[in-house]
């Protein structure tokens, strides 16, 4: 497959498994009936272990819905503050490869997680406003990461980016405040726009010995200044 049909995917949970899908009672999910999608997240529960042989996490099974809010909120929209979904702690099985768009959005107690050798893909804003999530290493298997994967994750302060990495989405790491040091993988690509926006606290971009001219496009030019190559 072309990077771009891995990255095109679907991830999408249709009704046509979810109508034939397999109950996990234990950790409240649902499965497609050959086990390769994770489907739906049934009461939200806290600790998760995803089945081996699951290949995608579908799109946002974990995220905060409404309805999970502390108080009733009724027609208006609930507040910022309360915006956090249940989940806070998640095994992911060796076998994923994907990881779809807004899974675990404002999965606010997630505090960290192992992501697997296998991964190839995190989707959009898949774990945006997942703001006590503090360090991430990506597997060398990743090729790419989603627009705004990780935009407002306030406490992320180290991220590790392994040399599969082709792709980087426009503001993946947008307000992540405490993050302080970031390597760019000299097999990158592509990097959208505003990746490291209202990064305030970065203070190092390092890349490969002599990879200056193909990096200098990419990396806005205010942030020329604190490239380090080594």
């Amino acid at each position: 497959m072309t990077l771009e049909e891995i990255i095109g995917v679907d991830t999408a949970p249709h009704l046509e498994s979810i109508h034939d899908d397999e109950w996990d009672a234990e950790y409240n999910c649902s499965y497609s009936s050959d086990g390769e999608k994770l489907l739906d997240a049934e009461n939200y529960p806290g600790e998760v272990v995803v089945r081996d042989g699951c290949r995608i996490i579908c799109d946002e099974v974990f995220s905060f819905q409404d309805y999970m809010a502390e108080n009733d909120h009724f027609s208006e929209p609930v507040p910022e503050e309360e915006r956090v979904a249940y989940l806070d702690k998640i095994k992911l099985p060796e076998s994923l490869t994907h990881i779809g768009k807004m899974a675990f959005l404002e999965c606010g107690w997630l505090l960290g997680l192992r992501l697997p050798k296998n991964l190839l893909v995190i989707g959009d804003m898949a774990f945006k406003d997942c703001w006590q999530l503090q360090t991430l290493g990506m597997p060398g298997s990743l090729l790419s990461i989603g627009e705004r994967a990780f935009e407002d994750c306030f406490s992320l302060y180290h991220v590790r980016l392994n040399k599969g990495l082709k792709r980087i989405g426009e503001r993946a790491f947008n307000c992540c405040e405490e993050l302080e040091e970031i390597f760019l993988p000299s097999g990158l690509e592509y990097m959208g726009k505003e990746v490291f926006r209202g990064c305030t606290s970065l203070e190092r971009i390092n890349i490969r010995k002599g990879a200056w001219a193909k990096f200098k496009s990419m990396i806005p030019h205010n942030l020329h200044k604190i490239v380090e190559e080594s």
